[in-house]
């Protein structure tokens, strides 16, 4: 009986062909893989991962999470449109709002002294604003303006002023824009004397004004000019005005700025 032993190429084939097929016997098959994976978990964490990531998807760019409901709280100057706009809110995405940033824009309105944003799911937002609320108003070039109480121009009057508002005159005759500054102590000044000079002193002004030399001044029903420039000293000068009116002294002109006031009568001497 003659054995011819195989070559090395033949050996290292049939080696390959059994691991090869030794190999398909042990992989495990779909089914298999699935049971462990049911088994292990880790089928069901990675379809609610799946599930995550597509709802979150759809939360970050549905529309039934963007700001549609809007309210605003506090305006009165402006309109809730004018509000709606200035914050830029209606549509945003809720989740990208950023509240420090809509209370900036708000505040560069003249008349938005403070404001705070509140949101809520799905799509509402709130808007509380504190309005700069006009004391007095100051006419100058022809044009009547809306002024807060620290002198912040807001913006030309829309409606004629009422009896119990206060104008103050500004000869300088310049045009004004919102967010201008007026002097405070005039402003501050001239409230007060419309208040004090018809309580204390019976002077019911025909108008109150401000000059850039004369600082603020009063022109009585009589046509006097009363001169009081600043607030300072103010009551030596109250008191001053109080005994020529007392005393029945006639003057068609009175500067109170000096110590020792000066005042002018209608035949042109002075004292």
């Amino acid at each position: 009986m003659n054995y011819n032993p195989p070559n090395t190429r033949e050996r290292v084939a049939a080696r390959r062909q059994r691991k090869t097929q030794g190999a398909v016997a042990t992989r495990p098959g779909a089914r298999r893989v699935l049971l462990a994976w049911l088994i292990s978990g880790r089928l069901v964490a990675a379809v609610g991962f799946l599930i995550c990531i597509g709802a979150l998807g759809y939360v970050l760019s549905s529309p039934r999470f963007a700001v549609w409901n809007l309210t605003v709280e506090g305006n009165n100057a402006l309109s809730v449109n004018d509000v709606v706009a200035l914050s830029e809110l209606r549509g945003r995405p809720i989740w990208f709002v950023d509240s420090e940033v809509v209370v900036e824009r708000l505040l560069t309105s003249a008349y938005v002294e403070s404001a705070a944003i509140e949101l809520a799911l799905p799509d509402t937002a709130v808007v509380r604003i504190v309005e700069r609320r006009p004391e007095v108003r100051w006419l100058a070039g022809g044009i009547q303006y809306l002024v807060d109480a620290r002198g912040q121009v807001l913006g030309p009057a829309q409606e004629p002023a009422e009896t119990d508002v206060l104008v103050i005159i500004d000869n300088s005759h310049l045009q004004l824009a919102p967010n201008d500054r007026i002097d405070s102590d005039a402003l501050g000044l001239a409230r007060v004397l419309a208040l004090r000079l018809p309580n204390e002193l019976s002077l019911t002004p025909a108008e109150i004004g401000w000059d850039i030399a004369l600082g603020v001044y009063v022109r009585s029903p009589d046509g006097q000019l009363i001169v009081f420039g600043r607030s300072d000293d103010l009551e030596r000068k109250l008191a001053v005005l109080d005994f020529l009116i007392t005393d029945q002294t006639a003057f068609t002109y009175l500067d109170l700025r000096s110590s020792n006031p000066f005042y002018q009568n209608a035949t042109g001497s002075s004292q």
